[in-house]
């Protein structure tokens, strides 16, 4: 039993044991935890996972993918050590489910999806404690870049991402058109929001508006949010220019900031 890479569901099988290997060392993985591997396809990883001895929770949305597991894992689900879960993975509700405690993510999931994965675990209520998760290399070095983007302070006001590895196209079937990379995010909490007293819904509308026009200085971008002269005020505080741009502000300026408007 067997399947192609289907196009439409952003699939490109993963043949490097190497950096498999890496992704599960990543995970610091011991045989206590509860891990969800999302998008295991063929299985490659799944593998390696199952060496570790903790039990894995596995998502696969693509139909055909799943008695393909079913057969290829078939002592292991009997064993209970694995499960198979046919689902999207950005409709399974995390704070509903029990099982899902003190759990670790681990992922290889389409790339058009990146964003949306990211707030989706990042922002529940039942957050993993880490995140082992391959993603374009661009995306990956603008998240941990001094440079900000919305999605970079989005990772980093949650947790601790690090730039693990870079892989090849070459190394996966089909080859894509893009390079990709291992990213890991660490100390995964609500921790910055708890301690700023800073309401989430509100700290991204802020910087949402920051970003609004990447040509204006944040200022001119914030003026509808914060007072220009009480924003310039905390900027000269902090020893910042007023000619300061969203892209150059830290997550601890910007909790500054939106903790004093």
């Amino acid at each position: 039993m067997s399947f192609i890479a289907k196009k439409s569901l952003g699939q490109n099988f993963l043949h490097a044991p190497n950096i498999i290997s890496a992704m599960v060392h990543a995970g610091k993985i011991s045989p206590e935890n509860i891990i969800l591997e999302v998008g295991p396809g063929k299985g490659a990883l799944t593998s390696k996972l199952l060496e570790t001895g903790a039990h894995i929770i596995a998502v696969e949305k693509d139909d055909r993918a799943i008695p393909f597991l079913q057969e290829k894992f078939a002592n292991e689900i009997k064993n209970n050590q694995l499960e198979i879960v046919h689902a999207d993975i950005l409709e399974l509700d995390l704070e509903k489910n029990d099982r899902l405690k003190k759990y670790i993510v681990i992922a290889n999931i389409p790339y058009y999806i990146t964003g949306e994965f990211m707030r989706k675990f990042l922002e529940s209520t039942n957050a993993p404690i880490r995140i082992v998760v391959m993603v374009q290399r661009e995306v990956a070095r603008r998240i941990v870049d001094e440079k900000q983007s919305i999605l970079s302070l989005s990772v980093k006001t949650y947790g601790e991402p690090q730039y693990l590895t870079s892989v090849s196209r070459k190394l996966f079937r089909p080859m894509p058109n893009v390079d990709s990379a291992v990213l890991v995010i660490e100390n995964i909490s609500k921790k910055f929001f708890e301690e700023s007293k800073i309401d989430e819904k509100t700290y991204f509308e802020i910087i949402k508006a920051g970003f609004a026009h990447k040509r204006k200085v944040l200022v001119n971008n914030l003026e509808q949010k914060i007072p220009k002269e009480k924003l310039l005020k905390l900027l000269a505080d902090n020893n910042i220019p007023p000619s300061v741009r969203a892209e150059d502000l830290s997550p601890e300026m910007w909790k500054k900031i939106i903790g004093n408007c």
